[in-house]
């Protein structure tokens, strides 16, 4: 069940049962963080497959940055788990008494401001993938270019997806100066990630264009 199996414990056909179940979560903001840590994975092969066991001047170190985005990303896909769920539960509230109608508003609009500001902080991270991302698609092994493109796409399909499920989220929240500062936030954050993007498929078509397939 994904509301008690930790997310890295779960099997991947666990987990895509449960998607596609009639079940509040996973859901989209899930998804987004778990294609983001797989992007980074696949950032983690093409740096594996690169440096072979070897010291690298420019990719030292960058296996374990990607490791560390890819915990990032799991770690907030679990955690939008949780803000739409605990969303779910404020909804269910009792709202038999005056009382208990206002409880329950400050409940749901505190659970709505939580599950945007969570898909957030993981498109944000999806964003710093990207870059991340840049010294695995410029030095990497051209026989992994395809794989480093991938894992360009999957980042950049993270941080479009969080932003969807933070967008989602924004109407219905009646604090207007915090709608309007996530709202800034994530057009800021798309803005990063789409320029990230240019510039790293620029680099891609022009290794595709000059490089050797049999480097590496």
């Amino acid at each position: 069940m994904s509301g008690h199996t930790p997310l890295p414990q779960r099997t991947i056909g666990d987990y895509l049962e449960t998607l596609g179940s009639s079940q509040s979560t996973p859901g989209g903001g899930s998804v987004a963080g778990l294609v983001g840590a797989m992007a980074a994975g696949l950032g983690q092969m093409v740096v594996s497959l690169t440096v072979k066991g070897e010291s690298n001047p420019v990719l030292d170190g960058q296996f374990e940055t990607l490791g560390a985005a890819r915990e990032s990303l799991l770690a907030a896909a679990a955690a939008d788990e949780r803000a739409y769920g605990a969303y779910v539960d404020a909804t269910r509230m009792s709202k038999s008494t005056d009382e208990e109608k206002a409880q329950r508003r400050t409940a749901t609009q505190a659970a709505l401001v939580n599950a945007a500001s969570v898909p957030l902080i993981l498109a944000e991270a999806a964003c710093g993938l990207l870059t991340e991302l840049g010294p695995v698609v410029r030095d990497g092994t051209a026989y992994a270019l395809a794989d480093a493109e991938i894992a360009v796409g999957l980042a950049h399909a993270s941080v479009a997806a969080g932003l969807v499920t933070v967008r989602v989220n924004i109407p219905l929240i009646k604090d207007e100066a915090k709608a309007g500062s996530l709202a800034a936030q994530a057009d800021m954050v798309e803005r990063r990630a789409n320029q990230e993007v240019t510039s790293l498929r620029a680099t891609l078509a022009q290794r595709r264009r000059y490089g050797v397939v049999g480097e590496g």
